[in-house]
């Protein structure tokens, strides 16, 4: 009998073992999936962080992007208003050393129109002629035009009436006489022609 006592003492020393060793083997359990889902809850609060790290980047790259388009828009527009302005310094400037030049085209023709068409004179006409034509050619080059009068209707645009004359074999409101050549640059008149229109 006293094995029987102690058979089942042991059986419920072996349960009260087994029973202990199965509420750690619980506890250390229920201790995992504890930390398990820490482990998950902080895991997603980093997820949401970097996400959140993520969208403020791309927000950040979307506004630079932005910035850098304008400032590339601005520059190239600064570009182009630079170079219009340089080209109107430039045409300002020919236009304001053609305007010069034109009386010295002026006294060549009056020079070859005041040579006498004597023999002795012929090789000076000739010389002054050729240097009128190369000068003009030059002026020309840089779109220098002469404005056409003589037997033209008179226009304000073009023409400074200095005189008026009848003549009743003329067309009224006619150019009959030019006094001083007119001269376009690039299609702007920068000298009227001076003269004389029929009534």
């Amino acid at each position: 009998m006293t094995k029987k006592v102690e058979n089942t003492e042991v059986e419920k020393k072996e349960r009260t073992a087994q029973g202990a060793a199965q509420a750690a083997a619980q506890e250390e359990s229920a201790k995992e999936q504890t930390e398990q889902k820490g482990r998950k809850k902080r895991t997603r609060g980093k997820v949401r962080q970097l996400e959140e790290q993520i969208a403020k980047l791309e927000a950040e790259k979307a506004a630079l992007a932005e910035k850098y388009l304008r400032l590339a828009a601005e520059f190239d527009n600064f570009k182009k208003l630079a170079a219009r302005e340089i080209e109107n310094r430039i045409r300002a400037a020919n236009e304001e050393l053609i305007v010069d030049l034109l009386p010295v085209l002026d006294n060549l023709e009056r020079t070859l129109d005041n040579i006498p068409d004597k023999k002795e004179f012929k090789p000076l006409k000739e010389g002054i002629e050729l240097v009128y034509k190369e000068f003009k050619k030059v002026l020309s080059k840089y779109g220098l035009e002469e404005i056409e009068s003589v037997g033209k209707e008179f226009d304000y645009d073009l023409h400074e009436a200095i005189m008026m004359v009848e003549d009743k074999e003329k067309p009224s409101n006619t150019v009959v006489q030019e006094h001083q050549k007119g001269y376009k640059l690039n299609g702007k008149v920068i000298r009227h022609a001076k003269v004389v229109v029929n009534k």
